[in-house]
């Protein structure tokens, strides 16, 4: 398994070296050729091999990754399907394909945000509530369906209409009056992952505060990326590539976070290994101790001569410190220390 993990680093490293250099080719097709038409010639061959690096990067973490978490399966899914559509409305020939590489595009788009989220909060060990991530998937699912609206509706394009330039395919929208909900969409989202890493960093908690700074360039600069292209005329879309680099560093930061945290649980000080076990009281801290010997609530309440109900509000109070869910979760963090 650590050999796989190696060889997958390496291939991570790679790709990020390859995604690079497409960046820099395209940047020079950009700015080097005499005329539109040499330019966009290329970007069909360009944007399929970014869509075959995305699809690298999603087959290389489910072959060597045994224990995979979900929330990076789906960004390395959406990753991919955001480039295939950037490919396939390259190389369309009518408007109608090209809308429907168009809307393909914006199903991974819209993914990727929620996505990069959910990651951020793992590593900052803090877990939304199952109904919150429920209303975000729910809203996620209404911005796409404004954004495939096009074609059907006036609402996120008044009109869009189609042309071959230099043999790829290219969309001249003129944008509706909800357009501007896409990008509420993805400042809402900066702001929430920019809030989360500042917030693990200022409290000094979770395992992500080293690499805040990394972090947050990732995230600003997609944003920008995303608003200078909204500024100026260009026929490639750079999120393309970007989002491949943030998917890398993701992966990275999540290959590097273990080897620290099988340093900490070498210790046997709890409070190294859980550090939100400050914020408990005495009597909470009675419970604890109760409840990592295996106790069940009605020996718990005996032994400390209080109600089965006032042990359950003091465990709902540990576990909603020490940020966790359940008993299991509990017994996996702190069993078997001395506390």
């Amino acid at each position: 398994m650590r050999e796989n993990t190696a060889l997958y680093r390496m291939l991570v490293r790679l790709m990020m070296v390859l995604s690079l250099c497409v960046a820099m080719a395209t940047a020079a097709f950009a700015t080097g050729t005499d005329s539109a038409h040499e330019g966009c010639c290329s970007l069909p061959l360009i944007y399929g091999v970014v869509a075959f690096l995305s699809l690298l990067l999603l087959l290389g973490y489910g072959l060597f990754f045994r224990r995979k978490e979900p929330w990076f399966l789906v960004l390395f899914v959406s990753v991919f399907v955001t480039n295939l559509g950037y490919f396939v409305l390259s190389v369309s020939r009518t408007l109608g394909e090209a809308m429907l590489a168009n809307r393909i595009a914006y199903l991974g788009s819209v993914c990727l945000p929620l996505c990069m989220l959910m990651i951020i909060l793992g590593l900052c060990e803090l877990r939304p509530r199952k109904p919150v991530v429920g209303v975000l998937i729910g809203i996620s699912v209404l911005v796409f369906l404004l954004a495939a609206s096009g074609g059907y509706l006036r609402l996120y394009y008044k009109e869009v209409s189609m042309e071959i330039v230099g043999g790829a395919a290219k969309l001249h929208k003129i944008y509706g009056p909800l357009h501007c909900v896409y990008f509420v969409y993805l400042f809402a989202y900066l702001a929430a992952m920019v809030s989360v890493i500042i917030y693990a960093a200022v409290k000094k908690q979770g395992r992500l505060r080293k690499f805040a700074p990394i972090m947050c360039t990732v995230v600003l600069l997609n944003m920008a990326i995303w608003f200078v292209e909204q500024q100026i005329n260009c026929d490639f879309e750079f999120l393309a590539v970007s989002y491949i680099i943030s998917g890398l560093l993701l992966v990275l930061l999540h290959n590097i976070l273990p080897e620290q945290e099988v340093r900490l649980e070498a210790t046997d000080d709890p409070y190294v290994l859980c550090p939100q076990l400050a914020d408990l009281t005495n009597r909470e801290m009675d419970v604890l101790k109760l409840i990592l010997e295996n106790k069940k609530r009605k020996e718990i309440a005996e032994e400390l001569f209080v109600t089965e109900n006032t042990v359950k509000k003091h465990t709902a109070h540990i576990y909603e410190k020490l940020q966790i869910s359940d008993r299991s979760e509990l017994l996996l963090k702190l069993g078997g220390t001395n506390l």
